[in-house]
């Protein structure tokens, strides 16, 4: 995580970058895979701003706090922040709690490639998981694949009520599987 501190018409102290960067190591605890924080703060007439960007690997907050005093701008900009995960960490708690009635499971087979090189007609089947497929749209399916850091995820399509799969593509683009 790399912490980028810049100051417009502000003389940025080291005060202020310790304190700064105490908020933002509390903040970092509940956000996973952070990896960039930028902050910047600018005295326009008599007010003074703080402004916070935190980019993680899914997600990008950001927030300013505008108040007559640097230190109270800075506490302001973060607990904006802080609200905006625990709004983020809500909605994603809900769209994961599945209903029981609507849950269908998809099973996952893993063969072992080498053995099937060797012998064409017999396969082995290495593994067989069973997974639960949960409805959701293809949005919620994008978000939940990036929060797990998993490269595909089974899914039920909420709006066309089928079993799909979206996956990352090695240009860095979702691709989507629909029967």
């Amino acid at each position: 995580m790399s912490v980028r501190i810049t100051g417009k018409r502000v003389d940025v102290t080291d005060a202020m970058k310790s304190y700064i960067e105490k908020k933002i190591d509390k903040i970092a605890k509940k956000l996973r895979d952070l990896q960039d924080v930028v902050v910047t703060l600018r005295i326009e007439r008599y007010h003074h701003i703080a402004e916070i960007t935190m980019a993680a690997d899914h997600l990008t907050i950001r927030a300013e706090g505008n108040t007559a005093d640097m230190y109270s701008s800075i506490d302001m900009a973060c607990s904006k922040i802080e609200k905006q995960i625990r709004k983020y960490r809500s909605r994603l708690q809900s769209r994961r709690t599945p209903r029981p009635e609507k849950m269908a499971e998809a099973q996952m087979t893993v063969f072992d490639h080498r053995a099937m090189a060797r012998d064409q007609d017999s396969r082995v089947v290495v593994s067989v998981d069973r997974i639960p497929v949960k409805p959701m749209t293809l949005e919620e399916a994008v978000m939940e694949m990036d929060l797990m850091n998993q490269d595909f995820l089974v899914f039920k399509n909420a709006e066309s009520e089928e079993i799909n799969v979206i996956y990352h593509r090695r240009d860095g683009n979702i691709g989507l599987i629909e029967p």
